[in-house]
């Protein structure tokens, strides 16, 4: 049978910057398709990898953070990023890898709407499907299923998520959940090289139940840019990825341009 690659590259291969992209739960390196493209185009290899677990990929020996990270070692050891990004759990994974990037050599780390601490009352309440297309509530969401609760996604958008869902593995949200309690990772922070700028993107608080804890969890950290991006979901990366790809450059002092 045939299977998805373990990772999704875009740009020129002599390209002499380069992006490394990681996915959050239940997707595959394709959700990246728009951020990918946009760097791309700026004259970035882009390579996203897929987690352990997802995109017809086996899981890993537990489902902790750490281990999805350590399976992505040998990104890093074959070769250095200017820019870092990870969406949810991928963003956990992103501050995993920390302490494994360049001491003086600057990289631009962004978070997309990652959870970096969670309570027992607010887990509980993140745990609950939001939409009716939650995998958790209406398993193989449909890309019509998709673009009908997601005004903002083109059907490419909802194609690529739908296919994340159906080459996952169905428990893969609870796996995670279960495996990485209590919910902590705000002292992966320290990790950081100073070297690094590190930001955190988001997504509208009204927007979410626990959007407001996301902010709160991440505001003491003087080293953290935190940024709140309105009118827009956890999926950021496909509602405005210009955004996304406007923070990572602006830390490297590169600019969008129009």
């Amino acid at each position: 049978m045939a299977t998805v690659p373990s990772a999704c590259q875009w740009g020129s291969p002599i390209a002499s910057k380069r992006a490394l992209l990681i996915h959050g739960g239940n997707s595959s390196s394709h959700t990246f398709h728009r951020v990918a493209s946009m760097l791309a185009a700026k004259g970035y290899l882009v390579v996203a990898p897929n987690l352990l677990g997802h995109a017809l990929r086996r899981p890993g020996v537990d489902f902790r953070v750490q281990t999805l990270a350590d399976d992505l070692l040998p990104y890093l050891q074959a070769a250095e990023y200017d820019i870092v990004i990870g969406h949810s759990i991928g963003g956990l994974v992103v501050l995993s890898l920390l302490k494994y990037l360049p001491r003086t050599r600057p990289v631009s780390v962004v978070l997309i709407d990652t959870s970096v601490e969670l309570s027992a009352e607010q887990m509980a309440v993140v745990r609950k499907p939001k939409v009716p297309n939650d995998v958790r509530a209406k398993p193989n969401p449909t890309v019509e299923d998709y673009m009908a609760s997601n005004p903002l996604w083109t059907r490419e958008d909802a194609i690529w998520r739908s296919l994340g869902i159906q080459i996952g593995r169905a428990t893969n949200y609870d796996d995670h959940m279960d495996g990485n309690m209590p919910w902590s990772f705000s002292h992966l922070f320290a990790d950081r090289p100073a070297a690094a700028t590190l930001t955190i993107l988001i997504a509208d608080p009204q927007s979410q139940a626990n959007g407001a804890a996301k902010l709160e969890a991440v505001a003491k950290f003087k080293e953290v840019r935190a940024v709140i991006v309105p009118n827009v979901s956890h999926w950021i990366h496909y509602e405005f990825p210009e955004v996304i790809v406007e923070e990572a450059l602006r830390n490297i002092g590169e600019e969008q341009g129009p």
